[in-house]
């Protein structure tokens, strides 16, 4: 488990939203005794001192409010195409300037692994602006983002196009020459690229679903181990293909 001095320096940001064009709504989908983004909160609560989702000043996210305040996680709103935005309402608040560093999380990511997050944690260095496990080191919905506040509020909002304004850390990994990028290895061997854990389509939903049926407390690593031993898991969701950000 994480040391406690490494966990108070980390504050979670879950961005969400229910007008996925995709699956509308799947981050309030049941999943185990939670909903999909729920699951992703219990992750991120144990290697997190703060958790935060972010939302929307939409209608549809009213929902993700009302979950938030049923639960008792601190829900900042804020424009729906420019999720950059807010990211850096919730970090400029005076209440969260404790914090040096923030992780980025997806509420489509239930499977998130705790131990690439705490492993990514203990790799925090201030002699770096952003901290990531190689694309092909882990399986796709397993990993965090970590970023160094003081450089992510210098970037310029207006500066953004329209891709780094709703995938906010694109700016600092595609101007690498520009900024301190630190990408490392993963712990976990034998990585399966066939798997993923992400939920973009119903299918991905059924397969998730159908490994939290098995376990309530479903972990990445689990899930990669049944999914490698049975493939008739990994036929569910074979068709879903992961989308291009640019």
């Amino acid at each position: 488990m994480i040391k406690n001095l490494n966990k108070k320096k980390i504050i979670s940001l879950i961005q969400a939203r229910t007008s996925s064009r995709r699956l509308p709504r799947k981050v309030l989908y049941e999943l185990g005794n939670s909903t999909v983004l729920g699951q992703v909160i219990k992750k991120a609560r144990i290697f997190s001192d703060k958790v935060i989702v972010c939302t929307s000043f939409e209608e549809s996210d009213n929902e993700i409010e009302d979950y938030c305040k049923e639960n008792n996680i601190f829900c900042y709103r804020g424009s729906l195409e420019n999720v950059f935005l807010r990211y850096r309402d919730v970090l400029t608040k005076k209440e969260f300037s404790k914090y040096k560093w923030f992780a980025r999380l997806t509420a489509d990511n239930p499977l998130l692994s705790v131990k690439l997050a705490e492993n990514l944690i203990h790799n925090i260095n201030n002699n770096f602006d952003y901290i990531c496990y190689e694309g092909d080191e882990i399986v796709i919905g397993t990993g965090i983002e970590l970023v160094k506040k003081e450089t992510f509020l210098k970037i310029d909002p207006k500066s953004l196009d329209k891709a780094e304004k709703e995938h906010v850390t694109l700016h600092l990994y595609e101007k690498a020459e520009k900024y301190k990028c630190k990408f490392i290895k993963s712990p976990n061997r034998h990585i399966q690229a066939h798997i993923r854990l992400t939920i973009d389509y119903i299918d991905d939903y059924f397969l998730i679903k159908k490994l939290f049926e098995i376990d309530s407390k479903m972990s990445a690593e689990k899930a990669i181990k049944i999914i490698s031993r049975d493939k008739s898991f990994s036929e569910i969701n074979k068709n879903c293909l992961q989308k291009k950000i640019r």
